[in-house]
């Protein structure tokens, strides 16, 4: 097979970045990048997730307003007796709350969602930086750690701790029916932690264990994904 590419190996199709990072040229993807991809792909289930879960209560919104709405036209022979502010609220046009989900419940995980996005991307653009800081490494060009340089492994690491974070917010209103999804996301962002930071603690012992901070971080991070994921599957009942 002749492997050839246009542009980021993280923009290939996915069977294509498969078969680069079964090969050994360099520079191509490995360790790393594969972590990044995997949870780019569990940030992606994270947006739709939080995609779901904001159509539900915006249709559940809406369909409570009607409903207002009809109920008090019916009791007033068309009028609902409400002031045109209050009717402009139970049309849609203004703050409103229902069965405990108001419109700031729907701009939180709006906001989810969008963050949720940004992570993906940032993580698939620090999985293609680690191909080069890789190839750096391999080629003797550049120290595996290098004290108070962020490499793409420590920036993946933090990276998909933010995503757990996210995670961890959208939880408690995610249905149980998506819970299976919300399994695959925790466990895949956890084992990315735990993978990833493998990387970090390789660069830091071929340094010749130089760099206390990142082990301090290192630490961190692992003991913030912990967290994260038990307080998780205990919202969604599996802990």
């Amino acid at each position: 097979m002749t492997l050839t590419r246009q542009g980021r190996f993280v923009d290939e199709p996915f069977p294509n970045l498969c078969d680069w990072v079964s090969h050994p040229e360099v520079p191509s993807p490995a360790g790393g990048t594969v972590v990044a991809s995997c949870a780019a792909l569990a940030a992606s289930l994270t947006e739709l997730l939080a995609r779901v879960t904001r159509n539900r209560l915006e249709r559940k919104m809406t369909a409570s307003r009607s409903a207002e709405l009809q109920r008090r036209q019916a009791d007033g022979d068309g009028e609902t007796g409400l002031t045109s502010g209050q009717e402009r609220v139970l049309a849609g046009e203004g703050a409103y709350a229902v069965d405990g989900v108001d419109e700031q419940e729907v701009a939180r995980i709006e906001q989810l969602l969008t963050e949720a996005r940004q992570v993906r991307d940032r993580l698939l653009e620090y999985g293609e930086g680690d191909v080069y800081e890789a190839q750096k490494i391999i080629q003797g060009r550049r120290a595996a750690c290098v004290r108070k340089d962020v490499g793409s492994p420590a920036k993946i690491a933090g990276t998909i701790v933010k995503l757990l974070r996210l995670v961890d917010g959208l939880a408690p209103s995610v249905r149980p029916a998506l819970h299976s999804d919300l399994f695959v996301v925790t466990y895949l962002a956890y084992g990315g932690v735990l993978g990833i930071t493998e990387i970090c603690l390789a660069n830091v012992r071929s340094s010749g264990d130089e760099d206390e901070k990142l082990v301090e971080r290192i630490e961190g991070w692992r003991r913030q994904a912990k967290e994260y994921r038990d307080r998780i599957l205990s919202v969604a009942g599996q802990a």
